[in-house]
């Protein structure tokens, strides 16, 4: 959806926005997240969250400064908007799509989440999640949370888990806010609709934010 969007001229704060936005602050997983982990775990992911997805739109905005000329040729039409539009145009479309995500996009993101996953022993060693305190064990953590690849609200039973064999709340905080919002798998996908500083940045936005609202957390809440 956000390759389609950059496609139709959609600006990169735009993009951005629903890129991050989509995962980070979806109602459906903060309404699961309140009830199994606490609603004061959905309410600092929500402004955590939303400040740092302002952050990283206002910082692309500079970057790049996007802004579509006024003769800019007009954005090609979805296959659905066609006027000759029919089922069998349709079909190819998908047919196009889906043979253009198993050649340029599959390939890639399997090798990545099969590296990460044979790495996962290593990614979460109990020293860097479980007994995670202080600046250094937090980073590393929310360096974890930031390059993993988890399903949609696949944090939660993760970050329950860990919680239940000692893991302090602040070392919580920081997987709660880096794990859903970005990935190294996911920023392989939309390579091509962003700007690699900009995707570079995000992601350093994404690691520092959850950095910071785990160490916050560690000393408030502990």
């Amino acid at each position: 959806m956000v390759i389609g969007l950059r496609r139709q001229h959609a600006s990169i704060g735009s993009g951005l926005a629903f890129f991050l936005g989509n995962p980070v602050l979806n109602p459906a997983t903060l309404i699961f997240m309140g009830f199994i982990l606490g609603w004061q775990f959905s309410a600092i992911r929500i402004v955590v969250g939303v400040l740092l997805i302002a952050i990283v739109v206002a910082i692309a905005n500079r970057m790049t400064n996007d802004e579509t000329p006024d003769d800019a040729p007009a954005p090609e039409l979805a296959p659905i908007e066609r006027e000759d539009r029919s089922a069998g145009t349709l079909f190819v479309a998908w047919l196009r799509e889906l043979w253009n995500e198993m050649v340029a996009v599959l390939p890639g993101y399997a090798i990545i989440v099969f590296i990460l996953g044979g790495l996962r022993a290593w990614l979460f060693p109990p020293d860097f999640t479980i007994h995670a305190a202080g600046l250094g064990g937090m980073a590393l953590v929310s360096l974890v949370g930031t390059l993993f690849v988890i399903p949609t609200a696949g944090e939660v039973p993760i970050v329950q888990t860990l919680l239940g064999h000692g893991m302090n709340v602040g070392a919580a905080v920081a997987l709660v806010i880096t794990l859903p919002a970005i990935s190294l798998p996911s920023m392989f996908i939309v390579r091509k609709a962003f700007p690699a500083n900009v995707l570079a940045m995000t992601f350093g936005v994404i690691f520092a934010g959850g950095l910071i609202a785990g160490t916050i957390a560690q000393l408030v809440l502990h």
